[in-house]
């Protein structure tokens, strides 16, 4: 046999090293495209997001039937549309995303969103018993204590089979189903049905499907899948169109050539995914919202505390956004739905140790339910209000009463009742926070906002005084030159919470800052966020105004949360700012790191040649500027002549023309494809001014302009054209 050396086995190392370096680097441009295109939607939250919290806030302190309610109501459904309907609008960005923007590929995508969809409603169908298996219990407040057979009788009625004992339909408290000893309710109609009176459904082989793995996709019955579908069929969709958008057919067919083939391609090919989410999503479904359930039970914290490190690990990647998808918009999230079945008391024996736990949750429940929800307590026959205005009656039996609000969410609100994911609950509240609120679902271990609310704690003050730290270690004569840079950055994070100006100022100078001070301290932000039970949730970044809209509003409005939940997040901001501000002003001083203004240059970006010859009293033709002053229209000239020269010297930086494969840009970055990454020049780049860094991974590059990407991105696509075209 022969012996393999140690020379071989280095280079076997060696070579399997290289290909999964290339691997890497093949895999980054798709995956930061695929990050890219979930922000097309998300840019849409933030506004869609204070029509929901505002309309809420006016419509829940209205008299029904009032302008302001109705106004409120108006502006409470124009943002809770889009929540409602993200996952078409992801197939849509993915699509457009992959294709360069085609709006033919995003026709498409909806069109197999459609029909996958639709195969799914096709096979759909609610599970009914038999009528030989239908049993029946007398006096059902008392327990499950006796059972008769049923047999079929006239007109869709119930005939009893005489047993030992006397009784009429009327005492009939349920209707039950028995299969292999395991006795399931069932409705009216013999429907199988789960506590909350809501029917399971069957699909293909499985049975039993949670009425809140069902949902209404734009107008269509089908499986609940989140955004994951969205994904994929838009994937689909760019596929089909990059392959298929060019084809000629033979004549006879030729009509349908080019991009009228797309859809028809695209039709047939969501036939097999959606076949295969029909045969795995039911379990997947039902597994993601147990992982959902799980992580809430974990300690202090701590499930908010793994969140961000992985989070935050990965925003220098910009695949961040691929990572907290299904945490906000699925069910690995947690779910309405599962946060009342998971504490359903089928199955468990009278007065064990398991049912005397729920019946107390439920207890717990009813008590602080009807204490945030008095007058809806009233309508469902819960509680009755004396003359005096205060409260005579309550309803004693709280499994009853716990069952009766369960069902009628899940009968009457089911939007509420099927939401699922971080985000997607708390808007789901907010739009219906007169039926369920945020301490409500506390009480049944639903912690609303473990994923989001911790990033208020540093993007308020925390990562705005790591910019002071960074100012206070600039050199006393460069500080005033350097000081608009870092404080603008700085008040932008904490009003908006986009943090990229600060975050990327130390990233690409020094990755340990991040990844050895920042990430730790924002994951103990989130620790404590969770810890104290912080419901504030967000557009997309935890800024000054989302605060307002998603904590203050909320509790002055509506009462949507405990004083605890909507101020706590301002005691965890005051305790991130000294963390951030001693741990980044000491890293950066015995660290070395020389941060803008400290290397004794105050001249930390460069000037554009509008600039420069504007100081010359030049417009940029080279005219004179008459009376110290430039038009409007040669400023607008300036400017334009300005961004096209810098966009021409990127591609001269980028390895020229030839070298870039594909431009694209997201909320604060130039995201580009070369052939090549080693001829790229990142310190040219830098050098012409407005990029806080730059990363390169293998064919993946990425610059962070923070706004000017949106500029910079449609200049370099019309002078890459006219460059290729002078080829030809």
């Amino acid at each position: 046999m022969k012996s393999f050396s140690s020379i071989e086995w280095k280079s076997s190392a060696k070579n399997s090293w290289e290909m999964f370096k290339k691997g890497c680097g093949n895999i980054m441009p798709t995956l930061s495209k695929l990050s890219k295109a979930f922000l097309l939607p998300i840019a849409l939250l933030p506004i869609a997001g204070v029509f929901l919290g505002v309309g809420s806030a006016i419509a829940s302190n209205s008299v029904d039937g009032t302008f302001g309610y109705f106004f409120g109501s108006l502006l409470n459904k124009m943002g809770d549309v889009c929540f409602g309907n993200l996952p078409v609008l992801f197939c849509i960005s993915v699509a457009l995303a992959y294709t360069k923007d085609s709006g033919i590929a995003a026709i498409t995508a909806v069109v197999g969103f459609l029909v996958m969809n639709g195969m799914q409603a096709a096979l759909l169908h609610t599970q009914q018993a038999d009528y030989s298996s239908i049993f029946v219990t007398i006096d059902g407040k008392k327990g499950y204590h006796q059972l008769y057979s049923l047999i079929e009788g006239t007109e869709n009625k119930f005939e009893i089979k005489w047993d030992t004992l006397d009784f009429n339909l009327q005492d009939i408290t349920g209707y039950f189903t028995k299969n292999n000893d395991l006795y399931t309710p069932v409705n009216s109609n013999r429907e199988l049905i789960d506590a909350a009176g809501s029917v399971y459904y069957s699909l293909l082989w499985i049975n039993k499907i949670p009425n809140g793995l069902i949902t209404s996709n734009i107008g269509v019955n089908s499986l609940n899948t989140g955004v994951f579908a969205g994904i994929f069929v838009g994937a689909i969709a760019a596929k089909c169109y990059n392959k298929f958008h060019q084809t000629q057919l033979p004549s006879a067919i030729s009509f349908f050539s080019g991009t009228k083939l797309v859809p028809i391609v695209t039709f047939v090919a969501v036939i097999p995914l959606s076949f295969i989410f029909m045969f795995i999503w039911p379990y997947v479904g039902m597994g993601l919202a147990a992982f959902g359930s799980a992580s809430g039970d974990l300690p202090g914290g701590l499930d908010s505390f793994i969140y961000e490190i992985a989070e935050r690990s990965l925003v220098p990647f910009g695949l961040h956004h691929v990572f907290y998808a299904p945490l906000w918009w699925t069910n690995a999230g947690g779910s309405i739905a599962e946060a009342f079945n998971r504490y359903d008391l089928a199955g468990l024996e009278v007065g064990s140790a398991k049912y005397n736990e729920y019946v107390k949750i439920q207890t717990e429940f009813v008590n602080i339910w009807i204490g945030n929800h008095v007058g809806t307590a009233v309508s469902w026959g819960l509680v009755t209000i004396g003359d005096d205005g205060k409260i005579t009656n309550i309803f004693t039996d709280h499994t009853q009463a716990f069952l009766t609000i369960k069902t009628n969410i899940s009968n009457q609100f089911p939007e509420l009742w099927k939401s699922m994911g971080d985000q997607t609950m708390a808007y789901s509240v907010i739009a219906k926070i007169n039926i369920l609120n945020f301490t409500d679902l506390e009480a049944l271990g639903l912690n609303i906002g473990r994923f989001q609310s911790g990033k208020f704690g540093f993007m308020l003050l925390g990562l705005p005084m790591a910019g002071l730290a960074m100012w206070l270690n600039v050199p006393k004569e460069n500080r005033k030159e350097v000081m608009g840079i870092y404080f603008s950055a700085a008040f932008t994070c904490f009003l908006t919470g986009i943090t990229e100006p600060i975050e990327y100022t130390f990233l690409f100078l020094a990755p340990w800052l991040f990844y050895g001070v920042h990430m730790p301290l924002a994951a103990i932000s989130f620790l404590f966020a969770g810890l104290f039970k912080t419901h504030v949730s967000m557009t997309v970044s935890g800024g000054f105004i989302d605060y307002i809209v998603f904590g203050v509003i909320p509790y002055f409005g509506s009462k949507a949360m405990s004083a605890k939940s909507a101020f706590a997040i301002l005691g965890v901001s005051a305790a991130m700012a000294p963390a951030y501000f001693f741990g980044f002003y000491f890293a950066v001083k015995y660290g070395n790191v020389m941060v803008p203004g400290r290397d004794g240059s105050s001249n930390v970006q460069l000037a554009t040649k509008a600039d420069y010859k504007a100081s010359k009293g030049l417009n940029v033709d080279g005219s004179k500027i008459e009376d110290g002053k430039t038009s409007k229209a040669s400023a607008k000239d300036a400017v334009e002549e300005a961004r096209i020269q810098k966009a021409t010297k990127i591609i001269e930086f980028l390895g020229g023309e030839a070298n870039i494969v594909d431009v694209d840009a997201c909320a604060s970055r130039l995201r580009l494809t070369v052939k090549d990454g080693s001829l790229v020049d990142k310190d040219g780049i830098i050098s012409l001014g407005g990029a806080t860094g730059a990363l390169i991974r293998g064919t993946n590059v990425q610059v962070v302009y923070g706004g000017e990407q949106e500029a910079i991105k449609p200049r370099m696509i019309k002078i890459l054209d006219e460059q290729r075209k002078a080829k030809k």
